[in-house]
């Protein structure tokens, strides 16, 4: 059920308000606690060489177990708000950040790379920037592997990822004989073999065909139904509509 935030509640009120950070639908008479999966106080970035800032200093919180839809023109910064929750900026992208953010109570940069990538994953609009494996098992393998897993872990985790979304048949298959939807399940999958607590997705769909792109909403709405936090760019009125609790306007 869609849930609006005042504080550190999770207040669901009988009408939509808008609140920092965008839209919240809330129902009556409800209050729950529930811890943040991602918190943003007075946070903003600035890139080298730019004079503003990419977006105005940014309030929001999203709850563990949400799905939440990030909105905004293009050029708004949606994609920079992912890469900071995830720790790439400015971790990996020189970017100068302001205010705070919060990935389950800590900034991102307090995690080891370990416990980064067990806590937060990006699935990016190209599949072909995350796929760089021999097959699909190896593509899947290739997260669980450089966390040293135990063997049998490691192998229930790679099937677990790929019987998620449809692929433990293609296990042996090279990437490059994959179709442009089963490429961007894989990468999916490589995600999620790794168990993160927050799922981003960052116009996952975008370069998909219909019938490619019925088949991710479907993995996203059972990995939704299970409990999974996600917070996702979509530009697509009806998916978004299918996916989220909630929209976040940049």
């Amino acid at each position: 059920m869609p849930l609006g935030w005042f504080g550190g509640l999770a207040l669901r009120e009988k009408n939509p308000v808008r609140m920092k950070g965008g839209w919240h639908e809330c129902h009556p008479y409800r209050l729950c606690f529930m811890e943040h999966a991602l918190e943003a106080k007075r946070f903003t970035l600035t890139y080298p060489g730019m004079e503003t800032p990419v977006f105005a200093p940014l309030d929001f919180a999203v709850a563990e177990g949400e799905a939440v839809a990030l909105r905004g023109d293009s050029g708004a910064g949606k994609s920079s708000l992912l890469l900071c929750a995830c720790g790439l900026i400015p971790g990996s992208v020189e970017a100068a950040i302001a205010g705070e953010i919060r990935l389950f109570g800590r900034p991102p940069g307090e995690y080891t790379r370990a416990a980064l990538t067990q806590t937060v994953g990006l699935v990016f609009q190209n599949p072909e920037a995350q796929l760089f494996c021999g097959t699909a098992a190896l593509e899947a393998a290739f997260g669980p592997e450089n966390l040293c897993l135990p063997p049998d872990e490691m192998r229930a985790r790679v099937r677990g990822a790929l019987e998620t979304v449809g692929l433990w048949a293609r296990r042996g298959d090279a990437p490059s004989v994959l179709s442009g939807g089963q490429k961007q399940l894989l990468a999916l999958a490589a995600v999620l073999a790794l168990r993160p607590r927050l799922l981003l997705l960052d116009e996952a769909l975008s370069q998909l065909d219909d019938q490619s792109a019925a088949r991710m909403m479907g993995v996203l709405a059972q990995l939704k139904r299970g409990g999974q936090t996600m917070l996702f760019v979509d530009h697509d009125d009806a998916r978004r509509k299918l996916l989220a609790d909630r929209e976040i306007w940049l």
